[in-house]
């Protein structure tokens, strides 16, 4: 037989739907970045259309029904026109630090026991939202907390916003914010290759010896190299800034509410924070999809595929929006009716243990789903505090119980690694922990590695 002869090989290659990605992504937007989102999307896209709508107006414009019967699916009218109260103005003055920022969700997501390491380590951030000479052996010894509950603390620090805070280096720093990235569909393996490898050499890169070394070509690594200087920030502190600037108090960050609780005679409502406008697809480019469809020989070949595929595209995203709007207000909605005690009297004591996973099983939907709908989410409650939509969620079990549920609960003849378990801890109880804290507490627990706790079929 001829060795170059030719050989079929069949590859599984998955492949994840558009239409998904930019849901999970729009999801995950507060307002502020939706309304980026929105911004970017329709300067790209000729046939989204946006209609502004004066605080006067008692009903939004009736609106002809498009493809798919989408009449009007992303209002921006928010505002209750019975109430002088203005919530969003009320908020914007409420202005938050980054440092308060972040004490908030540590806060919310570490043990009281763990906070004063917490507040240790944010004395040590510097402008920058960097930590830089940070050592974990002499933190544990001003602290007297142990090496590993340093680490603990410092990797939710590192997994809050803005991506790459807390990084002991502007390396780790652009590591953490392409981790980030690849987490959103992304990601950019190279570039990641790069500023591991060759992060010293950024400035003046040798593009033909990086190219062999990785083994790929010189314009490839050029185009990573393009994405790192384009994607990344060196100073995350900065990026937290600039979103939620506000001109009347420059130095001080400004987060609206995404979510906004109100009295009713019944109790409370919950009102989902929209733009001031409507978003819809334009009338004329309906009408030329119409037309496109009916008669398509009439058009030229190349105008025929930029409707179809400016038209499906608008259709998309303003369906995803009422996804995205749809999915925060069902889960604000269960939530709300967990803590009523809580958002009566906006005291804290009055939390009840509530995780992810059973609003995910009472909604029916992936805890995944949950936690990307209140990640980096802000809730306005009826006495006017604001906090993160994460403090509603208080896990009920140690992270060392959790790691035994979950290894209780898996198939024995496929059982979890350590990665998949890290991931079904912030999904089911919103506890964040790396592999090797998962690592750490699974020996501490006696519980073997995921090859030996396989069981033969």
């Amino acid at each position: 037989m001829s060795l170059l002869a030719p050989k079929q090989h069949q590859t599984l290659e998955v492949r994840v739907d558009q239409k998904i990605i930019q849901a999970a992504r729009l999801l995950q937007c507060n307002t502020l970045e939706l309304e980026s989102e929105i911004d970017q999307e329709v300067a790209e896209n000729p046939a989204l259309e946006r209609i502004e709508t004066g605080e006067e107006d008692s009903a939004p414009p009736q609106l002809p029904v498009g493809r798919g019967g989408i009449t009007r699916v992303f209002d921006g009218d928010f505002a209750d026109t019975d109430t002088e109260v203005d919530p969003i103005g009320n908020a914007v003055d409420q202005s938050m630090t980054l440092r308060e920022y972040l004490d908030r969700e540590l806060r919310a997501q570490l043990p009281a026991c763990l906070h004063f390491v917490a507040e240790y380590i944010l004395d040590n951030l510097d402008e920058h939202g960097l930590l830089p000479n940070f050592d974990i052996d002499r933190a544990s010894l001003e602290t007297g907390a142990s090496p590993e509950e340093i680490k603990e603390v410092l990797e939710v620090l590192q997994s809050l916003e803005p991506p790459g805070i807390g990084a002991r280096s502007v390396q780790e720093c652009m590591l953490l914010q392409l981790r980030d990235l690849k987490e959103q569909g992304q990601g950019n393996p190279l570039a990641e290759q790069i500023v591991q490898r060759y992060f010293d050499r950024l400035l003046n890169p040798p593009l033909r010896r990086m190219a062999r070394e990785l083994q790929t070509t010189p314009s490839e690594v050029e185009q990573a190299i393009k994405y790192i200087k384009e994607a990344l920030h060196p100073y995350p502190a900065y990026r937290f800034r600039a979103p939620w600037q506000s001109i009347s108090q420059p130095s001080r960050d400004v987060i609206k509410p995404d979510v906004i609780i109100r009295r009713n005679p019944e109790g409370f409502e919950v009102d989902v924070v929209r733009p001031g406008w409507l978003l819809i697809l334009s009338p004329e480019w309906r009408k030329l999809y119409e037309d496109v469809k009916k008669r398509p020989s009439d058009y030229p070949p190349e105008t025929v595929r930029q409707v179809y595929e400016y038209v499906e595209r608008a259709e998309r995203f303003l369906y995803n929006l009422e996804t995205r709007y749809r999915t925060l207000r069902r889960i604000a909605m269960a939530v709300v009716s967990r803590q009523f005690a809580f958002i009566e009297t906006g005291s804290h004591t009055y939390l009840k243990p509530l995780t992810r996973t059973e609003i995910a099983k009472e909604l029916e939907m992936h805890e995944s789903v949950v936690s990307r709908a209140i990640s980096n989410k802000w809730v306005l409650l009826p006495n006017g505090d604001l906090i993160p939509f994460s403090d509603f969620f208080t896990p009920s079990l140690s992270i060392q119980q959790a790691i035994q549920q979950v290894v209780h609960s898996e198939d024995g003849h496929n059982p979890y690694s350590d990665d998949q378990i890290a991931q079904i801890l912030y999904d089911r109880w919103g506890i964040r922990a790396s592999r090797r804290t998962v690592v750490k507490y699974r020996n501490r627990l006696h519980i073997p590695s995921s090859r030996e706790r396989k069981r033969p079929k």
